[in-house]
């Protein structure tokens, strides 16, 4: 029976226009060719040859992960993959992981950065330069729907991503154990604390903290812990957290004894790390028990942990002036301007949902309030939007409009090591396929970039929700 599922995966892997097809809202027919949806969640969050096994229609597939064009994919154990046309081996780079991929160690380094914020990523020359006040992503590359792709290659659908633009980013490794990130000012731990603690005792310990020369250290809010991840694609074993500058590890497989989710989890979804961000609404898992947000170092989302209780998540210390607040100003012509961060926001969404490339070809082609520079924003522009007093949805209702108050908005960030995938924000709650919130609004996700959201069962021990049609807000540098 596996050797049907092989030939629908050849013919799959095969045909370049079913990688591209687009699902229309309303449409019945969901896209033809390549690997069913069960063999890109058998694999999601795993590494390179890990074990995998997924139900397909004629029955239970046994494999391994590997990476193919479309992503990282469960593939049967007797699959090989056939010459290219003209009987060429595939391309290094094309259907395989590029040589460099994996990321290698390296020593802290000083990145200096001047204050009037003229510089970039080197790995990012050639693209766009926006000069707002949020670190970059530091997601350097560009990809379509399923696979990396030279950002000066792209179909027109897929331009205006992330890799395209080039943000403030520095940080300098003071040589006392701290880090300063010379965009926010914000001073940072910069070892990995390998104990975990529960909220109480990693506030705590935050708190007794001397290092550096200074006392004044703090679990830092959620948009202060978020804007230290590092979106650059490094394949499997993605780490979301820049490790030139600062220490993370994955924990041993001791981690699961106690985890509710160990049927569904693996050492390297064990990243998920304290924030001081207390959920304004009520999350479905004991909805009694105040919750706070956390995010996930090793897979890259925010989520919610109970407050009280159990739950024991890393912690990593910060000191400094608060940073991400916002500072709003109506500009009575359709945007809104963030003085603090320096950006203009499109203040009403037009209330479409759209796959990915739909999202982006928006933005880039937005005219509103004299502009014509709007763009898709990056994740870690987006998430500086969720306003974490609010939960229905979680935005400021005193400047922005949202069409559907459940709904979820694209950022134009691929997320980390899976090509077929972008990051969101949910706005509205962030739900289970029953519709249950159990990640909280202002939780950040990712979805398939394109395809039929009724193929996709409930993904992790949550049962998360795919929508995949989710709303774009545009974004552009304000004026100076």
């Amino acid at each position: 029976m596996k050797a049907a599922w092989v030939g629908f995966i050849v013919i799959g892997l095969a045909t370049a226009s079913a990688a591209g097809a687009q699902f229309e809202p309303g449409d019945r027919r969901p896209p033809g060719g390549g690997p069913p949806p069960g063999a890109f969640e058998a694999c999601e969050r795993k590494q390179q040859e890990s074990a995998c096994s997924f139900q397909a229609p004629h029955g239970m597939v046994e494999g391994s992960c590997r990476h193919m064009r479309e992503g990282m994919v469960c593939v049967p154990g007797d699959f090989h993959r056939g010459p290219a046309p003209g009987g060429r081996p595939p391309a290094q780079g094309r259907f395989q992981p590029r040589e460099g991929d994996s990321r290698p160690p390296a020593e802290p380094a000083v990145i200096q950065v001047r204050p009037s914020g003229d510089f970039v990523d080197p790995g990012a020359r050639g693209v766009t330069t926006v000069r707002n006040r949020v670190p970059d992503s530091g997601q350097t590359d560009c990809f379509s729907n399923r696979q990396r792709v030279a950002c000066g290659d792209l179909q027109q659908r897929f331009k205006g991503q992330d890799g395209h633009y080039s943000a403030r980013q520095g940080y300098r490794d003071n040589g006392d154990g701290t880090v300063t990130d010379r965009v926010t000012g914000l001073r940072w731990q910069q070892a990995h604390n390998a104990q975990r603690l529960t909220y109480r005792d990693a506030a705590e310990a935050c708190s007794r903290l001397e290092l550096g020369g200074q006392r004044a250290w703090r679990l830092p809010t959620i948009t202060e812990l978020f804007s230290i991840s590092h979106w650059r694609n490094q394949g499997e074993g993605q780490y979301y957290i820049d490790r030139r500058f600062f220490d993370l590890e994955e924990p041993g497989p001791e981690i699961l004894a106690d985890d509710p989710f160990r049927s569904t989890h693996n050492t390297a979804m064990m990243g998920q790390t304290w924030s001081s961000t207390e959920y304004s609404g009520e999350i479905l898992l004991g909805s009694a028990t105040p919750h706070v947000f956390f995010f996930n170092f090793l897979d890259g989302r925010i989520k919610a942990a109970p407050k009280r209780g159990r739950s024991r998540l890393f912690y990593r210390c910060v000191s400094g002036e608060p940073w991400g607040d916002n500072l709003f100003q109506d500009n009575r012509d359709g945007s809104v301007t963030d003085a603090a961060l320096e950006l203009m926001w499109q203040q009403a969404d037009d209330g479409q949902p759209r796959d990915w490339s739909q999202a982006l070809g928006y933005c880039e082609g937005l005219n509103l309030a004299g502009y014509s520079d709007w763009r898709l924003p990056n994740i870690k522009e987006l998430q500086t939007l969720a306003d974490y007093r609010y939960s229905d949805p979680a935005i400021d209702p005193n400047f922005f409009r949202q069409q559907d108050r459940a709904g979820w908005f694209w950022s134009s960030t691929t997320h980390g090591e899976n090509p077929a995938m972008a990051s969101y924000i949910c706005f509205g709650p962030c739900t289970s396929v029953e519709g249950e919130d159990v990640h909280g609004a202002g939780a950040q996700r990712s979805d398939p970039k394109t395809g039929n959201p009724s193929r996709w069962r409930a993904r992790g021990g949550q049962r998360d929700e795919t929508r995949i049609f989710n709303y774009a807000r545009c974004v552009r540098d304000a004026e100076k």
